[in-house]
């Protein structure tokens, strides 16, 4: 029987990481999945899955002050 997906981490932005087992063979692995703004990416470990969690809010804050000299 497969675990559900348990929430690690909301950030402030409204970014999510999950740990989240997947099962291969007889091995259940255990990934980490970032998410952002409808962007989701599975991890190896939590560190990665921060890092990408923080540079897609910072490219959405960029984005968003790019975007708002141009009006």
């Amino acid at each position: 029987m497969n675990s559900m997906p348990q929430l690690l981490f909301t950030s402030p932005k409204g970014g999510t990481i999950h740990s989240y087992p997947l099962t291969g063979g007889k091995t259940t692995f255990e990934k980490y999945l970032s998410c952002y703004i409808g962007i989701c990416k599975f991890f190896n470990n939590m560190d990665e899955a921060k890092d990408h969690l923080i540079d897609l809010q910072l490219e959405e804050d960029m984005y968003r002050a790019e975007k708002e000299t141009l009006e």
